[in-house]
């Protein structure tokens, strides 16, 4: 259990890094985030953050980037604080969606083109009636840092043509309702996955039902994510 100043500078740090992509030093922290500690205390966080796990350190001259560990340690506060819970924004957004859709192919394409928009990262909305997966947007993918060079998507790319085993990963990561499931690098069953996050949930009730998903890279903005996927399906459901 992280106290509460390590836990504020784990998530500075994750802030920076999906801002840049790039370690972060403890001088950037101490300078662009109000962590109220003096620098020594920062760089004494770090390394103990480190030690445990939670962060790692590419290359000795270099700053930390988080580990799958200090992500899902970032995701799991996120969702027992609350930080993701539907305000007046949420329920607007899903207003607009529902209204401006005149049928449910609309509705679906208007939702899986929004998603990607919002979160800049690669959609999925399968229906069940149709089981074909819309809106594979290889193309946010590749915008990232991470996946410039063709060889690091390629993995990726090999799951998502096969539809059944895309399927599959979907069927057994997204819950009915509520928050989103969020697998995390590694933590994804299929190993072509572990450098990315899938951020799931189902919607609909029986015929009706489906999933919808996100997968980006494991720096992914997960507060914006997962509101946006649990957006998506409280529109999907209510239709």
């Amino acid at each position: 259990m992280l106290s509460d100043r390590r836990q504020r500078v784990l998530a500075a740090l994750i802030e920076e890094d999906v801002a840049r992509a790039i370690p972060v030093g403890s001088r950037t922290l101490t300078e662009r985030y109000e962590l109220g500690v003096s620098p020594a205390t920062v760089r004494n966080e770090l390394s103990m953050l480190e030690g445990e796990g939670y962060i790692s350190q590419p290359h000795t001259s270099a700053g930390r980037i988080p580990t799958d560990f200090g992500y899902r340690t970032f995701v799991d506060n996120l969702i027992e604080s609350g930080a993701i819970a539907e305000d007046s924004a949420t329920q607007q957004a899903v207003e607009q969606l529902r209204q401006s859709a005149k049928e449910l192919d609309d509705l679906l394409e208007q939702t899986s083109t929004q998603l990607a928009q919002l979160t800049e990262c690669l959609t999925i909305v399968a229906p069940h009636a149709l089981r074909h997966p819309r809106r594979l947007g290889m193309s946010s993918l590749m915008r990232q840092p991470e996946f410039a060079y063709t060889e690091s998507l390629l993995p990726v790319m090999q799951v998502l043509e096969d539809e059944t085993v895309l399927l599959q990963i979907l069927d057994a990561t997204a819950e009915a309702g509520g928050t989103p499931r969020v697998r995390i690098g590694s933590e994804n069953e299929a190993e072509e996955l572990s450098g990315v996050s899938l951020v799931a949930s189902r919607f609909g009730h029986g015929e009706s039902e489906g999933i919808v998903a996100v997968i980006g890279p494991t720096r992914m903005d997960y507060s914006k994510v997962l509101q946006a996927v649990r957006i998506a399906s409280k529109t999907l459901s209510e239709e």
